[in-house]
């Protein structure tokens, strides 16, 4: 985010959603910026408020991976599917042909976005 926190959910964490600053070396993380507009910036912000808290979607994750359909559980969430739920409500990725969204997929596909 453009005041230096991230936003995320940890499959083992009791936080469930949640912003924290990014402490750790960014040599740690492959980080993919996304160029945005204060409105998007905005409309993330309001997403995170309205899921704030919301815990890990175990169901979702593993049944998106043996079935060919998206599975989401209300109320819950995992890493990459926050983070393309967030990039479609501001216009950025169209992902819906992905049931199956990794954090190894999700960074390929903006990769290329970037570089288009």
């Amino acid at each position: 985010m453009p005041d230096g926190t991230c936003i995320s959910i940890v499959p083992f964490g009791t936080e469930g959603v949640r912003r924290k600053k990014l402490d750790e070396p960014e040599d740690d993380y492959d980080l993919v910026c996304v160029p945005v507009d204060a409105e998007q910036v905005a409309k993330i912000e309001a997403f995170y408020e309205h899921t704030k808290g919301e815990g890990y979607d175990w169901l979702g994750m593993i049944m998106s991976k043996f079935t060919p359909f998206h599975v989401h559980r209300i109320n819950r969430w995992y890493c990459s599917q926050w983070i393309a739920y967030a990039l479609r409500l501001i216009c950025v990725l169209t992902l819906y042909s992905h049931s199956d969204l990794t954090p190894q997929r999700l960074y390929d596909l903006l990769s290329d976005y970037r570089a288009s």
